[in-house]
């Protein structure tokens, strides 16, 4: 996240790979307990995102996948 943020206040041109970087730190420094620190948990109205909602210890299907992330945020 700090390196998107240098870019923005640095005004340096970035795209969706330092996009995705930093959605991909927010989940590995919240690790697997989900909460609103999470873009994706957050706007999934504090549930955690799954196609697979019925299957027991079903994870978060954007978890420490930046791309999928900036996927699911886009598309919502």
């Amino acid at each position: 996240m700090n390196k998107l943020l240098r870019k923005i206040i640095c005004k340096k041109p970035f795209d969706d790979r330092d996009i995705a970087d930093a959605l991909f730190q927010i989940c590995d420094d919240t690790h697997d307990s989900c909460n609103c620190n999470c873009p994706v948990y957050e706007l999934n109205n504090g549930c955690v995102k799954t196609d697979k909602p019925f299957e027991s210890n079903q994870g978060c299907d954007c978890f420490k996948n930046g791309r999928n992330m900036l996927k699911f945020l886009r598309e919502n």
